[in-house]
């Protein structure tokens, strides 16, 4: 066996209070951050928003969770080990683990978890992390019943797990939300409101609800855990979540000290030079063209191809000579953005990069004019183009349109608009071409591929291709690196061959820190922060 071991008033109304019991290494504060909109479930088997898994991330805790530097330490179980094949795992809880309500956390918690995440009838959005178990994607699928799930409990505190294939790392995967516990006898309680509101829910984590903790579109109020008996002490006493508009100017929270922490706006990436403000970068969202491969003309790639043929290094330039790429951004090589790991490792290292084409301008036309002639076709349909009602972006898409007047005679209609009725159009298919954001949910390389596959319900593409369908098929069929890899990379090429989305730049997600605090991790991709560790530094 190989062994592992492992709302504002009334906040400002409480801080007299929390400064009397603050001690001088700076924990027992009172920390503040900011949510960008109300959290939609805090089931962790449920939920799939932002929002809502940093909460989870503080207020439960699994098999394992993230220290402040983002290493894999014990949660829930003290220790675990492997067979030397990889395919079994037996994990060793801690018997002071308790739910608030004062009831054990037990193995029963984590099989229950697993298994309802997994039944058809819940429709989890989020539990495909744990196919690798055996007989998990049946059991999602209704060929097997939950019994067959790969998991067994030895004793109160001993869990076996069994995997479908060799699969080393999956304790990287099991401090996630949808790895979570769930008590079985408490949840029947809930009747189906599980996660909707703070007497719906019960804690195993370093934070719980306050009373009346869960005010909706105001604020999340939670209070250090005193039951928690974790691996690290929590540092602060209370940890306050601001529910805010998302036109929140979030950089002048942080200089008006409302709060500790917050992801700033792009415009504001700037007024982080020259101070002592701490931050982490992640570069985890791509923009670029999409088109709909399902309106006329555009099914065709030489159509799509001359099109981007166009998006030069000269188009995404002012008159002033600056690059039009918003300030703190990067240009983009490839779809899945630099910072998406697979098992641990970078994906763009293990997979290479530059995987983007580039097309002939001088070609482009008579590339377009012949696929046209293909089609019956004298000239392609007016075009209109959707893109974010943001002055930078407009401002670029105003340069490329000029660049396709030049070389295809090409005229597009730019039509901006907010994010929410964009993603919408999208949704519907009521678009050509956008320019929109791939912005994944999760550290996986397959969150960006399997939007684009036939049968995901909300394909912004409207893709149908069984090649690409069968890639990324046997992209998720195994997980161990080695099998994988080869099969996303050809996904990928695909994407990038048949222009289904061209990247122009990538979006760097700043996370920032007053000076005067320290130790909270911020996970990539979910926006989720974890503040056991937060505490006041001199």
């Amino acid at each position: 066996m190989i062994k592992i071991t492992a709302l504002l008033l009334t906040f400002a109304m409480l801080l007299p209070t929390l400064a009397s019991c603050s001690t001088d290494d700076g924990t027992d504060k009172a920390i503040s951050y900011s949510l960008t909109d109300e959290p939609k479930n805090l089931d962790p088997q449920m939920a799939s928003d932002n929002n809502s898994l940093l909460v989870i991330r503080n207020l439960f805790e699994g098999l394992t969770r993230y220290d402040q530097n983002g290493n894999i330490i014990p949660g829930v179980a003290e220790d675990w080990s492997s067979n030397t094949e990889f395919t079994e795992y037996t994990f060793r809880l801690r018997k002071n683990a308790v739910w608030s309500n004062d009831t054990p956390v037990t193995a029963n918690d984590f099989v229950f978890a697993w298994r309802r995440a997994l039944d058809p009838a819940t429709k989890s959005t989020t539990c495909s992390a744990l196919f690798p178990i055996k007989n998990a994607r049946a059991v999602n699928s209704g060929e097997a019943q939950p019994e067959s799930l790969g998991v067994t409990v030895i004793d109160d505190y001993t869990l076996k797990v069994s995997m479908e294939y060799s699969y080393a790392e999956f304790v990287l995967q099991t401090p996630n939300a949808v790895f979570m516990p769930c008590n079985e006898e408490f949840f029947l309680t809930t009747k189906g409101h599980y996660g909707l509101d703070d007497e719906y829910i019960i804690s195993n984590g370093p934070f719980v609800l306050s009373k009346n903790g869960w005010n909706h579109d105001n604020y999340v109020r939670t209070l250090r855990n005193e039951k928690y008996a974790g691996y690290n002490k929590v540092c602060p006493r209370v940890l306050y979540f601001g529910i805010r508009s998302s036109d929140t100017d979030y950089f002048q929270l942080l200089e008006n000290e409302t709060v500790e922490s917050a992801v700033i706006e792009t415009e504001n990436i700037s007024k982080l030079e020259g101070t002592d403000y701490k931050y982490t970068t992640v570069t985890d969202t791509t923009w670029g063209f999409l088109f709909n491969v399902q309106k006329p003309a555009l099914e065709l790639a030489t159509i799509r191809r001359s099109l981007m043929a166009c998006v030069t290094d000269e188009a995404c330039t002012g008159k002033d000579g600056k690059s039009l790429i918003p300030y703190g951004f990067e240009t983009a090589n490839d779809i899945i953005p630099p910072s998406t790991h697979i098992n641990g490792q970078l994906y763009r290292e293990l997979a290479g990069g530059g995987f983007k084409e580039s097309f002939s301008t001088e070609t482009a036309r008579s590339d377009m004019n012949k696929a046209l002639n293909s089609i019956n076709l004298k000239r392609i349909p007016n075009i209109t183009l959707i893109c974010p009602d943001n002055e930078k972006i407009i401002e670029l898409m105003q340069s490329i349109m000029r660049s396709w007047q030049e070389h295809l005679y090409v005229y597009v209609n730019i039509e901006p608009l907010d994010m929410s009725t964009l993603q919408y159009r999208i949704n519907l298919g009521n678009y050509q071409v956008a320019f929109y954001p791939i912005a994944p949910t999760k550290d996986d390389p397959l969150n960006t591929l399997n939007r684009f596959t036939s049968d995901y319900p909300s394909n912004p593409a409207f893709l149908q291709h069984p090649a690409y369908d069968k890639l990324v098929k046997k992209a998720s069929a195994r997980s161990n690196t080695e099998d994988v890899l080869a099969a996303m990379a050809a996904a990928e090429k695909y994407l990038n061959t048949y222009v289904i989305f061209y990247p122009v730049y990538y979006e760097v997600t700043y996370f920032v820190m007053r000076p005067t605090v320290s130790g909270i991790y911020f996970s990539p991709f979910d926006g989720a922060a974890d503040f056991t560790n937060c505490k006041y530094v001199e």
